[in-house]
């Protein structure tokens, strides 16, 4: 069960909705007759959530290692408080 490169931008352009409308009539015509096309959407969906997922990880991580060096470090308590003022009004 082998999928080529052109089947998966055409699964990447209906899912990112960029297909026309036409484009896209025919390619759910497609995922209706031909099991191995749905199959292969399901996968591409799913590879597509787990990378959204572990980029907002590391998005948080990194966050987290900024508010660290930002806010943990008792030399930056003019910075901290600055930061503090501005949430307060």
């Amino acid at each position: 069960m082998r999928i080529s490169l052109n089947d998966i931008r055409s699964i990447e352009n209906y899912l990112e909705g960029t297909l026309t409308p036409e484009e896209s009539l025919v390619f759910q015509a497609k995922l209706l007759s031909d099991p191995v096309l749905k199959w292969n959407v399901y996968v591409q969906q799913k590879v597509y959530s787990i990378l959204h997922l572990y980029h907002r990880k590391k998005l948080k991580e990194e966050a987290e290692t900024i508010h660290q060096r930002l806010f943990g470090d008792p030399m930056r308590v003019d910075f901290q408080q600055a930061v503090y003022q501005l949430f307060k009004h």
